[in-house]
Order: structure tokens, then sequence, then C-alpha cells
């Protein structure tokens, strides 16, 4: 079993004592005893301030000790490092950060090397990068990357394990053994045999085993889509490595992928155990929208045919009972049907625009929506649905809707037939 590293910096060390303490990266304000045995031989004198690696152990006393520390090794001219982001600068486009294992220097970045020019990093992000060493002696970050974190997936995605035995499945099936052939007395020599390419066995083999360079586009081709599971695989077209993605990395409003279909993506930076996947996938030729917030097809129409004709049928068919009684209130209710189509629409293109951003920005607020159909706006707002397959997941908006439908149709209800007396009433009935 291999024993964990943890990081920290030396706070003290007395040399007539020989005894001091190391303040860990993990374990918050907690002390941990360091003695010349927790030393390595090539670090036998310690001083405040120092980065160490250790692992830990308990003595008899109980105490949380370190064992096997070391010196970390210093920061080295382009090496790829990574580094949180501690303070950006927005008017001066630059700003600091410290390594992930090295913390005590800092690490400064500059909005002019960063790869991606149309996002600006927030603190807390992770960035990655190729160090230099500026003339007046500070370490500089070039060539950054932002990392992003993965997306939060569905439950239904398939565990590590299953991933691997996909891809195996899809692997290509090994060369056949071959047969020494016997050679008899009249039998004719065999010509000569054409053996297999080890040196590309051996290279498929490595490819099968190596990761896929993260945040860099890669083209491939669908080589296995379940529509119904909504995951699938890309044979990447540099070395036949196979990858995963899901349906949510497919960057399209009102498509679905296909086998056979030529695409180009990303893939994340896999994480311990995990196996690696595609973050983002488009159609070979739509590289543009790879690494923008917005669909490919945001645009267009997301039409869910299904919801779109039974929400059709049973707006219409409660319009022509209303009309049977009153032509006027229909009028009003058509009026706030397009309205609530409208908002939708709006809501709809402003939900795709804002995807993975927080917070609601620009987003028609969902009390408008109750209140549109509450006056009689519901036929325009089910059709709107359908149309734009917009707040048809959500339980909780899903329950309210209907709510809200089931109280107009009862308003409407008895102010035409249980009320139908009323001065109102009698205004607005044939």
């Amino acid at each position: 079993m291999n024993k964990q590293i943890h990081y920290g910096t030396v706070t003290h060390w007395f040399d007539e004592l020989q005894r001091g303490s190391v303040f860990s990266d993990d374990h918050g304000t907690q002390r941990i005893l360091l003695e010349p045995s927790s030393l390595t031989p090539n670090y036998p004198h310690p001083q405040s301030g120092d980065r160490i690696g250790f692992s830990l152990y308990h003595d008899d006393k109980n105490r949380l000790c370190a064992k096997d520390a070391a010196l970390l090794p210093p920061l080295k001219e382009n090496e790829r490092v990574e580094i949180t982001l501690t303070e950006w600068n927005y008017q001066q486009n630059g700003g600091y950060g410290k390594h992930q294992i090295q913390r005590t220097t800092p690490i400064f970045i500059l909005g002019q090397f960063l790869n991606d020019q149309t996002r600006i990093p927030d603190s807390g992000e992770i960035l990655e990068g190729r160090l230099v060493r500026h003339s007046n002696g500070q370490w500089l970050m070039v060539e950054a990357d932002i990392i992003e974190p993965p997306p939060d997936l569905p439950e239904d995605i398939p565990g590590p394990s299953e991933i691997r035995n996909l891809q195996a499945e899809l692997a290509p099936p090994p060369f056949p053994p071959t047969v020494k052939p016997t050679i008899g007395k009249h039998t004719a020599p065999p010509e000569k045999a054409v053996l297999p390419d080890t040196k590309n066995t051996e290279e498929t083999e490595k490819a099968d085993t190596e990761t896929l360079p993260a945040n860099k586009v890669l083209s491939g081709t669908i080589i296995s889509w379940n529509d119904e599971k909504g995951y699938g695989f890309i044979c990447t077209d540099e070395n036949n490595q196979t990858v995963f993605f899901h349906i949510s990395a497919f960057h399209y409003a009102a498509q679905r992928p296909q086998q056979g279909q030529q695409v180009s993506f990303y893939c994340n930076r896999p994480a311990e155990s995990k196996p690696q996947r595609a973050m983002r996938v488009v159609l070979l030729g739509h590289e543009a929208s790879l690494f923008s917030e917005r669909p490919y097809d945001y645009h267009e129409f997301n039409f869910n045919l299904q919801k779109l004709a039974s929400y059709g049928v049973f707006g219409l068919i409660y319009l022509i009972v209303v009309a049977y009684f009153s032509a006027k209130l229909v009028l009003i209710y058509l009026a706030a049907s397009a309205a609530a189509f409208w908002m939708y629409r709006s809501d709809k293109q402003t939900a795709v625009t804002q995807a993975g951003k927080q917070g609601y920005l620009g987003r028609v607020p969902e009390r408008k929506l109750y209140q549109i159909g509450l006056i009689g706006g519901w036929p325009g707002a089910l059709l709107a649905r359908g149309a734009f397959n917009h707040k048809t997941g959500k339980a909780s908006f899903i329950r309210v809707f209907w709510i809200t439908v089931a109280v107009n149709i009862a308003i409407t209800y008895a102010l035409l037939i249980h009320y139908a007396d009323n001065p109102i009433a009698l205004f607005l009935k044939n």
C-alpha cells in the first residue's frame, strides 16, 4: 500500500533542541512534530519557511509526527505547472497565483499570455502554463490555459469500470497467433511470411493507455452511440484511441449524435482513477462554437414534436370551448397567449446564452411566467414549451404551472357559467 504524501511548511526549527513543527496544507491549524528522525538524508538541516513533502504517523504518545520529510524541488524554467489564481486586476489585465505544491513563491500571469483571449479568469480558478523567469527575478506564466472544472453529470452516466469495459469491447481485435509450418522432404519451401507489425502493435497498446492532451482541439469519428442511454465513444484520427462522451457534451440544442459523424472535441484532465472523457463535442466544421458557451444552433427552434402536438391540441380545445360562451374573453386569452409565447422564447434564448454562468441575469422571472398563465396565457405558454422544449424538465415549475392552469380554468368556469348573471359575465358572454 502506498503511503500518502502530504505537503506543508516548516514553521519552527530549533537547532539546540533538534526539534520543530510543520504546518500541513490539509490539516488546518494542527501542528505536526518534526524531529531529526523525521528527515531524509538529503535534508539534514531544516529551516523555517521550507516547503517540504512528508508522510504521517503517530508516536507512542499519540502525537502526530512527520516522517521521511524532504525539501520540495524549486521551480524550474519552462516547466509546465498549475497555479490557483489568488487575485486578478481587471484594469491592469494581470494577476498572480500560487503553485499547487510550492506555495511560497508567487507566480504572475498577464492577460496577453492567456491562450483563450475571450475569457477573463476569476480568483480561485486553476491555470496551467509554462514558467519563465522575468528579468526582475520573479516567475511568470506564459501559454496559460484556464482549467475548467468538470461539469455535474447525470446520475445515469456509467461508472469508470463500465466505461473501460465498453472501451475494451470497441478496441480492435489482436493479431491471430502465427503457426510455424512443417516442412517435409517433398514440401516446397513456403513463401516468406509477412510478420505482423509489432511496432504498430506496441504503439496501439501504448495509445490505449495514454491520456489525450487536455483542452486541445482533437478530431475523430463517433464509432458508437447509444441514444437511449445518452452516451457513446469517439475514435481519434491521430492514434485511433477511443474516448467516452455524454450527451451533455454534444454542443447542440436541437441535434443528437449519430454513429459515423466526424467531430471535433476537447477532453478534460482525468482525475485519479477516473477515465478521460470528451468535455465538448461539435461536428466537423463547427469548431468556432467549440469554446463558446452558446450551442452551435442556439438561435434555432428546438421542437419537441410530441409535446408540441399534445399541448397545442389541449390549448386549442380550451379556446374553442371558451369562444362558444365568450368571443371577447378568447381575444383576451389570445393576446395573453401571444405575450406568454414571446416571454418563453426570450427566456429560452437567454438561458442558452447564459449556459454555464451563475445567476439569472436577463432571465424572465418564473413569477411572471406564472402570472401570464394565470390571466389566460397558458395556451401560448404550452405551445412555447413544446416549440422551444423549455421549462419541461423542472418538476417544481411544472407543478406550479399546472396549478395556475387549473385556477384559470376554475375562474373562467365560475365567470361564464356559475355566475352567469354577474354584470361582468353578461358583458363578456356572446
